[in-house]
């Protein structure tokens, strides 16, 4: 006998529809941005100075050490190498959990919490929630008088676009991998290798089925917290040769905060996108823009493509995100709270206590 749920009430499938329709917009955005960086690299002028020829010396992070690689690569190369893995992880993403048509249906007709039942929904919908988040932090940081800059501005386009798109890559190997997934690794090393591979990729492995509050699970959140904080400080200048003034680091480190739960919980792929959302969808249709009508990419308002999505990331998709995790989570915790007080009530009637002193 299957359970049903049930009805949704008028107000409930009104919030949801609308939901659906921004979260719907964000997805499209999301994957149009690709051909859209394609064709502003190899297809425009965006810059005077540079072409997708251009080579430079990549580097990788290590924690907060940067270590150059040994080889010179062409921006194009690197665009196209990063995008490709882009793509690959999208792909592994909609394909996890439930079918991302499947997941808007159930969303909208059963429980609101089943939009995140799908994977790629789930890194669209972190990419609004981190995006708005940020947003405000950095609003309030400069409304109390803090400096945040911008030391992508004045730079040159192409190998600011270029930049853009390899970061969540690069650091998202360095700042979650290096700090949190070798030590997820390193713990699950009594297990089948398989197992140890699995909890590299997704740090929560190393300690499913362990009691909550056990050494791997206080170890893993533990480095997910100094990950965050080495994440924010190596924005700043003063630490790490970072070009963002100091008051970069509380939104930086949130940053990295959000994007270690994702992937400690969901998996590197899910961080990474999310990440890529926040630096490379979120300006990608400005350095179009500026490819193809020379409008400065870091002009406000710009490119009318570029406006759309500010608006939707920032304001309409991203309130609702915002509104959305805050909501899920909440459901989460009511349910947990109620389960406790469920199962200490159990305990306290269970027949296997001793019988109170008096009882015949």
């Amino acid at each position: 006998m299957t359970e049903t749920s049930p009805p949704r009430s008028g107000a409930a499938l009104l919030v949801g529809g609308a939901f659906m329709v921004l979260l719907g917009l964000t997805l499209a955005l999301t994957l149009a941005s690709i051909p859209a960086g394609v064709y502003t690299v190899f297809f425009t002028q965006l810059s005077h100075n540079s072409t997708a020829s251009t080579t430079g010396q990549p580097f990788l992070w290590l924690g907060p050490t940067a270590v150059l690689l040994p080889f010179l690569t062409s921006y194009g190369a690197a665009f196209a190498f990063a995008t490709a893995i882009y793509v690959m992880m999208l792909a592994l993403a909609s394909k996890q959990g439930k079918g991302i048509l499947p997941a808007i249906k159930a969303g909208l007709r059963l429980r609101f919490e089943e939009f995140f039942s799908n994977r790629l929904l789930l890194v669209v919908i972190s990419i609004g929630f981190l995006i708005f988040t940020a947003s405000v932090i950095d609003a309030v940081v400069e409304a109390a008088g803090g400096s945040i800059g911008n030391p992508l501005a004045g730079g040159d386009p192409l190998k600011e676009l270029v930049q853009l798109t390899i970061a969540p890559l690069r650091e998202e190997l360095g700042f979650r991998v290096v700090i949190i997934g070798l030590v997820a690794f390193v713990l699950s090393l009594g297990r089948p290798l398989k197992d140890a591979a699995k909890a590299l990729w997704r740090p929560s492995a190393a300690y499913e089925g362990a009691a909550v509050g056990g050494v791997a699970f206080a170890l893993i959140w533990a480095t997910t917290g100094a990950g965050a904080v080495l994440f924010g400080a190596c924005h700043v200048g003063l630490f790490c040769g970072g070009g963002w003034d100091f008051w970069k680091l509380p939104e930086a480190a949130y940053g990295g905060l959000v994007l270690g739960v994702l992937y400690v919980r969901y998996g590197f792929h899910v961080a990474v996108l999310a990440h890529w959302g926040v630096d490379y969808l979120a300006s990608a249709y400005a350095f179009l823009g500026q490819g193809l009508y020379g409008i400065d990419w870091t002009s406000v308002p710009g490119f009318s493509l570029q406006d759309l999505t500010a608006f939707d990331l920032v304001g309409a998709f991203g309130t609702a995100s915002f509104l959305a995790v805050a909501y899920v989570g909440l459901l989460k915790l009511g349910r947990s709270y109620s389960g406790r007080r469920r199962a200490a009530s159990l305990g306290s009637n269970s027949p296997l206590e001793p019988a109170s002193e008096g009882a015949t």
